[in-house]
């Protein structure tokens, strides 16, 4: 009889109900159907296609975008008892032969391939030869131009199903995809009356926030701070080029804290290393472009920090949702510079360069949406409404206008009259115009403020009539009210290299009727209070675990640890954190005890449950904790 899903769900991922929303995609998996999932990062959609996968007879072909996330998920697998394997570029040749015939022979029931794999007429051969009984695509949102990581090897996936034999179910699955980029998916990939699942993008798991330093030394200050709230956790932090990622490094390293690079610039050897200390603990903090990411299936990442602001939000969302994945309380934070936008920018411009044999209208519609979903994120980075609302909007979802858990929304921010305030900045704009001159912000904030540099006084701005005229105010406040006037179109902000604000209409009516302008401004902190005596340093558990399970928990890590040592496999692969603490909750006495605390397959609780029993044993008769040998 053939196993079905909730008995492999229990059997090898030790789960004994689906999550929500996974079960409604693998009945139609298991019905035969072609299938749309869009759900967040987190929410299991690996689930929704490995589980069918071990009750369908045959095997499930996936298609993945890198070697990295293949070669992690095949790992995880074969940890909790499954058959699988991948092909790419790194395999033997005698590998990919085993692999192959263990596939035909209904042996290995996951076999992953990178889309490129496709145009191989080797393995095309052997497709047709022995159809696959599900095709799952992951990261699908790579087919449609409209999205941010476009794949052009993702659009050969639909022609390679029509010359299959016969055609197996295809289940299509991304975690960021606008009402656009889904279209595209159903489209590109010729899915046939799709089951669409349209999860909500809501990770409340996680907490957004934006930060606004005031200068660069205020930048790394801020990172500093959060990676040393986040001590002994593991964290990410994203920089726009490799510049940033290198110098941001050094600066961490050189912090004493346990930190390494990845980017395009590092040798496939560097590359390697520094995403090995980082998958297995041994370096906390990976400083990265958006090249690192993807393809790492981490689930122990409690922050997420963007050192610059990403080019738009379905990146900035993919990349932040990569904190939290075990479902654990994460901290997804963007430093926001205004110079931020500037490099954008560059960054786009330069990428459609990079393609001289692009059509040349393809390549200005292509620009144009990558500006306009800037723009977006841009709003994201600068705005006072709630983040979560922000987000969730953008994908075209409903939100509350306050989710109380974001940045924004603790923040105390107070509302200000800056009516004077927005009187003068608009005025200097409007005496600029009058000169036929525009400008930047930072040039506006300079004559406004009353700077003496040789730029100012070179270009005649010192004998503007609105010249200094807000002297005695701090340049952090008047930039403050200037992006707020930008923010409710007031004043024009224009794109390109060297972005100027410009007077417009709307500028006009403004003086003219007197209107009031009320902006919210964060209070400023408060100095720290003198703490009195050193105090132990408080540590945070997931909701239910007892502050007693704290030394409970902490040994749990250290078994975890030292068993992932010996196998020579990343700690979360054992056990994650939520099934550490759910161990703590429950305190299992027995294997059958073990098997119902959620991730307990039974192939782990067979390879070291013993080892986890005898630790929480020792914790509970009162005595000390085994000795580790």
């Amino acid at each position: 009889m053939a196993l079905q899903p909730r008995e492999a769900l229990k059997t090898f991922f030790g789960y004994d109900a689906f999550r929500p929303n996974q079960e409604g995609v693998i009945e139609a998996v298991m019905a035969g159907r072609d299938v749309l999932a869009v759900m967040p990062t987190g929410a299991g959609k690996s689930i929704c296609f490995q589980t069918p996968a071990l009750c369908l007879p045959g095997y499930t072909l996936v298609l993945s975008p890198l070697i990295s996330l293949m070669a992690d998920q095949v790992q995880a697998l074969r940890q909790n008892g499954v058959a699988a394997a991948c092909l790419n570029s790194a395999s033997l040749p005698q590998e990919r032969r085993e692999a192959l015939y263990q596939a035909a022979n209904s042996v290995c029931k996951l076999l992953y391939a990178a889309p490129e794999r496709l145009q191989n007429e080797e393995f095309r051969a052997f497709c047709q030869a022995h159809p696959p009984a599900l095709v799952a695509i992951d990261e699908a949102h790579c087919v449609s131009q409209w999205g941010h990581n476009f794949r052009p090897d993702y659009v050969a996936i639909a022609p390679f199903l029509d010359t299959l034999p016969t055609r197996p179910p295809v289940a299509a699955f991304t975690a960021t995809a606008t009402q656009a980029v889904q279209e595209d998916i159903v489209r590109l990939l010729a899915l046939r009356n799709p089951y669409c699942q349209l999860a909500s993008f809501d990770r409340p798991n996680l907490t957004f926030a934006v930060q606004r330093p005031k200068n660069r030394q205020a930048k790394r200050e801020a990172l500093l701070a959060l990676c040393r709230k986040h001590a002994g956790q593991c964290g990410i932090v994203y920089c726009q080029t490799r510049k940033a990622v290198d110098e941001v490094c050094d600066f961490l390293t050189e912090q004493g804290l346990a930190a390494a690079r990845y980017h395009a610039g590092l040798t496939l050897a560097e590359r390697r290393w520094s995403q090995e200390e980082f998958v297995y603990d041994r370096k906390l903090v990976m400083v990265a472009t958006n090249a690192f990411g993807m393809g790492i299936d981490k689930s122990n990442v409690s922050f997420v920090i963007h050192y610059n602001m990403p080019l738009d939000l379905e990146g900035y969302y993919q990349e932040a949702g990569r904190a939290g994945r075990d479902g654990e309380a994460a901290d997804c934070v963007l430093l926001y510079s205004p110079k931020d936008r500037v490099t954008a920018e560059f960054l786009i411009d330069a990428g459609f360069t990079d393609q001289p044999d692009l059509d040349p209208a393809l390549k200005d519609s292509l620009r144009d949406r990558a500006l306009e979903r800037l723009k977006q994120m841009t709003f994201y980075a600068t705005t006072t409404h709630c983040l979560r609302h922000c987000i969730l909007d953008y994908f075209g979802e409903n939100a509350p206008l306050f989710c109380g858990h974001c940045g924004n929304c603790t923040t105390n921010f107070v509302e200000e009259d800056a009516t004077l305030e927005a009187q003068k900045i608009i005025s200097c704009v409007y005496r600029l115009r009058e000169r036929n001159r525009i400008v930047g912000r930072s040039t506006i904030v300079a004559i406004l403020r009353g700077a003496k540099d040789q730029k100012i006084l070179a270009s005649g701005f010192d004998t503007l009539s609105t010249y200094a005229i807000m002297a005695e105010i701090s340049t952090h406040r008047v930039r403050s009210v200037l992006d707020a006037l930008i923010e409710a179109g007031l004043l024009q902000a224009s794109g390109g290299p060297y972005p100027v604000v410009e007077f417009c209409e709307r500028s006009m009516v403004f003086l003219r009727n007197r209107e009031r302008f009320v902006v919210k401004l964060p209070k400023e902190p408060e100095p720290p209070r003198e703490k009195r005596g050193k105090g132990r340093r408080q540590v945070s558990f997931a909701p239910g675990l007892p502050q007693a399970g704290g030394e409970l928990f902490s040994r749990l890590k250290e078994l975890r640890a030292e068993i992932a040592s010996e196998m020579g496999i990343p700690a979360y692969m054992v056990f994650n954190n939520a099934t550490l603490h759910a161990m703590c909750v429950k305190m299992p006495r027995t294997r059958w005890e073990l098997l119902d605390v959620p991730g307990v397959g039974e192939v782990k609780a067979e390879r070291f449950g013993a080892r986890f029993l005898e630790v929480i044993r020792a914790y509970e008769e009162g005595g000390g904790l085994p000795e580790l040998i």
